[in-house]
Order: C-alpha cells, then structure tokens, then sequence
C-alpha cells in the first residue's frame, strides 16, 4: 500500500477516536447539571487520563508484539466496551469512574499504536509534514463533534449524545482493521530497545518535560466550557477557532514543520498557548475568546506533530514504539492532572483565576525550557552537524 493510502487511513483513525475522546468534553457539566459536585466531574475526567497514563507502555508492548491492526482492533473495542458501560451506569459513580477507566486503557493503546506506526513507516525527511497532516485529525473533532455534543445537550437529547461514544467506538474497531502494515521484503524481527536505553540519549527527557507542559496548557480544553460560563460567552466560539486555526496550520503550513528546526519550536509552542490562557481569562466577549482560540490553536497546531516529530529526531527506530509511549505519557500526567487542579483550585481561585494560574505556570515553563533546555540542544545538535564528514 502506498504511504498516501496509508496516511490517509491513519488519519480517518485518529479523527474518530479523538471524536471518541472530545465527546466527553462537555461531560463536566452536562454531569454537574445532573448533580455530581465539581470534584466529582473532575475524577471522572481525570480517571481517563490516569488510566491512559498507566498504561502508555501497553500500546509499545502491544504494537511491538501483535502488530499494528491486532493493536488498533483491540484497543478500540475497549473503547466501544467502557462507553457503552458509562451510557448504561450514569447513575452508578463506581461503575461510571471504572468503564471510564477502561475507555482510557482503549484510546492510550489506540494512540500509541497509530503515533509509533507512523514514526515507524514514514520517511525522516517527510515526517514532520506526515505528523502535521495525520495529527490534524486529534483537532477536527473541536470543530465537529464538540459542538455536535453541545447542541444535543442544549435540545434535550441526553440518550443520543451518551450513545453517540459507542456507535464511535465501533468506526474505530472498523477503521483500525483497515490499517495495515506496507509491503515490504521479510526482514529479522527487531530488537527492540528499552526505557533506560530511551533515557539516556541526549534530548529525550528535556522532551518529555516538555511534553509535560504542553499538556497542561492543551488540557484545559476541557475546563473552557466552565471559564466559558463564568465570563458569559459560548464555549464554541473558542473551540471552533481553536480547531480552525490547528488545522490550517497544519494543513496549509505543514511543510514549514520540516524546514525549521524543530528543537526551537518545542517551547514557544506552549508558550503561546499559556498567553492564549491568560488573554482568556480576562475576556468576556464572544469575539475575544475566539480571537484567543485561534491564537491557542497555532500553538498547539504547531506543538503536538512538532513533539511527534522530534521522536524521531532524537531516537533511533528501535526506540520509536517506546519514544512515543513516554512522550504520549508525559501528556497524559499532564491531562491527568489539569481536571484534578482545576476542580480544587476554582472553588478558591475562581475559574477565571485558576485559568490565570495555568497561564503563568505554562508561560515561565516555556521561557525556561526555551533557554536552558531547547537552545543548548539545538547548539549541540548544530556542532555535531557541522563536524560530519561531507559525502
């Protein structure tokens, strides 16, 4: 199969389990309308992302032992499963926080199984534009099924927006059979390396620090709708633009991601996300909050394929399944802890000023990465360059 098709399959199955994931963006407070406290809606949001944080190292193990389809197929039935089990037990808080679990276990192996496939398949000198196109897929869905779940909450349709996680879940399991691994001359099962071995090469942990704050900035996507009311506006009007702008830049701009070194996007990524935070929590305009959104979105329209992308860079094949499970886990303590934060923090702080304090966190974090961490790298990198023989 050609790496078109096969982008091309990868990006319809990245679109639909971050549609499985976003659906339950609105949970918070579709469940605080319900009853549920604001620290209960935190746990449930937060207990997915423990889950795919715990279990990062299934997706390399699984990708590295069953293959690409086997990984993808089983992991979106977990998802399929844990939806169905949060639609069915709303009532129950154990069972809810427990099938939630599971759809985190699902979407963690998924995820992994798709970034390490592609970081395996596509060429070096493409593969920041392949992550760009392919990772604009986790942003389509701010713009589709985000207010699609908005809307059936609005009018009533509690039933279908709980159900629409499953009939997704099952386009998964379906798009994850259709990925399959190109044609190529047999070849001696690799050896694969280990998490020590990942650590200790130059660069990598400055990564998934990194990979840290760019998470804790990105997660609080899914606390906009509260800052949204609070400041008396439409969460729309930032998730749209937010998704609009991620994807045009990586659609439109995507060829830059390869003709700029990337050691030097990493930091002011998230940078320009905490700014876009901080502008945001003193708006109260419909248009001022999507003027921030767009500015939220080019930061992490350049920031996740970026991250990706440097992967790669730093890591030998051999390290690829296990290089994308700790940056993806690294994201995953970030999204983990986000809801956890906010759901203590604003009974205190206010939303408004919870949101001010991600700001400053996630700002200081990227002038400091930037300066001690990404710059000496790049200087390095650069020096080692300069001294390799010309062919």
């Amino acid at each position: 199969m050609s790496h078109g098709k096969q982008l091309l399959r990868l990006f319809l199955a990245v679109y639909a389990v971050h549609c499985f994931s976003n659906l339950y963006f609105l949970f918070g407070p579709f469940y605080e309308g319900r009853g549920a406290t604001p620290q209960a809606a935190g746990w449930f949001l937060s207990i997915f992302y423990v889950a795919t944080t715990l279990c990062r190292p299934l997706g390399s193990f699984a990708l590295e032992r069953l293959g690409v389809r086997k990984t993808l197929v089983g992991a979106a039935i977990l998802c399929a499963a844990g939806s169905a089990g949060i639609a069915l037990f709303l009532n129950s808080p154990p069972l809810l926080l427990a099938f939630r679990a599971l759809t985190g276990i699902g979407f963690s192996a998924f995820v992994v199984g798709a970034m390490a496939f592609q970081s395996l398949v596509i060429p070096p000198e493409v593969r920041g534009a392949s992550f760009a196109l392919v990772t604009t897929g986790s942003m389509a869905p701010l713009a589709t099924i985000v207010p699609l779940s908005d809307w059936l909450i609005q009018t009533g349709h509690p039933y279908l927006y709980l159900w629409s996680a499953p009939l997704l879940g099952t386009l998964c399991i379906v798009l994850g059979y259709l990925v399959e691994a190109p044609d190529r001359a047999p070849a001696p099962k690799p050896v694969w390396g280990s998490y020590r071995d990942l650590m200790r090469l130059p660069g990598f942990p400055v990564l998934a620090f990194s990979s840290l704050f760019l998470a804790l900035c990105d997660a609080t996507t899914i606390c906009v709708a509260s800052l949204a009311r609070e400041r008396g506006v439409l969460v729309s009007s930032f998730m749209v633009a937010n998704a609009v702008a991620a994807v045009l830049v990586r659609t439109v701009g995507f060829r830059f991601m390869d003709r700029f070194p990337r050691t030097l996007l990493a930091a002011p990524a998230f940078g320009t996300m905490a700014a876009a935070l901080l502008g945001m929590s003193f708006s109260s305009t419909n248009g001022a909050f999507l003027v921030w959104g767009l500015l939220f979105g080019l930061g992490i329209g350049v920031g996740f394929p970026t991250y990706l992308s440097l992967i790669g860079d730093l890591a030998p094949e051999r390290l690829h399944p296990k290089g994308t499970a700790a940056v993806l886990l690294s994201i995953d303590v970030g999204w983990t802890l986000t809801p956890l934060l906010f759901g203590y923090l604003s009974p205190g702080l206010g939303v408004s000023g919870t949101f001010r304090f991600f700001a400053v966190a996630g700002g200081a974090a990227a002038l400091l990465a930037h300066r001690f961490l990404w710059l000496p790298l790049y200087r390095r990198n650069r020096k080692a360059a300069c001294l390799l023989p010309e062919d």
